[in-house]
């Protein structure tokens, strides 16, 4: 079947802290088979414990960066405090500081159905989701999703396959969690086949 890997990087400017959406990092992943892209995959990962450090209030950074981001921070966040909403806290037992974000993982088509999304994902989120508190993706198909209907089926078929890694519906909102100390599948779980 030959090698599959994830190259993964990161530009970080080496200037300091000067504007909110510097505390917000991109890191963008290619999936490789053979050292051919046969997909791609988009996390930010938004230092929230750095930005605290700064006195960078949490609103500000989200804002800044993207209107996808601010609407994430207003499904999440408490407006008041700034924190992350204290039922989600409780619900996701919620440690660390930092928010990672998974924007989008794409793959070729002819790669698709082989369970190859999910374990790029699961080695994403282990290499990233240090000091996180949470893992947070909004399921939507980006391809294949031009009317209602389709757009529903794609939802429907990425919340269930998302949840096979453990992430859970956040509230009423259209994201779903992943705590970071919830103990993943191991690769071979989720390569095996359902009953």
């Amino acid at each position: 079947m030959g090698d599959f890997d994830i190259l993964c990087q990161t530009p970080v400017p080496l200037s300091s802290y000067n504007e909110p959406d510097d505390f917000v990092v991109e890191y963008r992943a290619t999936i490789q088979h053979d050292g051919d892209a046969i997909g791609e995959a988009v996390l930010y990962k938004v230092l929230l414990g750095l930005a605290c450090n700064y006195g960078e209030h949490p609103l500000d950074i989200f804002d800044a960066h993207s209107q996808a981001l601010l609407e994430l921070y207003i499904a999440l966040f408490d407006p008041e405090t700034g924190e992350i909403r204290e039922e989600i806290d409780r619900r996701f037992e919620c440690c660390g500081s930092d928010l990672l974000i998974i924007d989008s993982i794409v793959l070729d088509p002819k790669w698709r159905g082989l369970k190859l999304g999910l374990l790029a994902l699961r080695k994403l989120i282990d290499l990233h989701e240090s000091d996180c508190r949470l893992v947070v993706c909004q399921p939507y198909p980006l391809e294949n999703a031009d009317t209602p209907e389709e757009r529903r089926e794609g939802k429907v078929k990425l919340r269930r396959y998302m949840k096979k890694l453990g992430f859970r519906r956040i509230g009423k909102t259209e994201y779903y969690g992943l705590s970071t100390t919830h103990v993943m599948p191991k690769f071979e779980d989720v390569l095996r086949k359902e009953a």
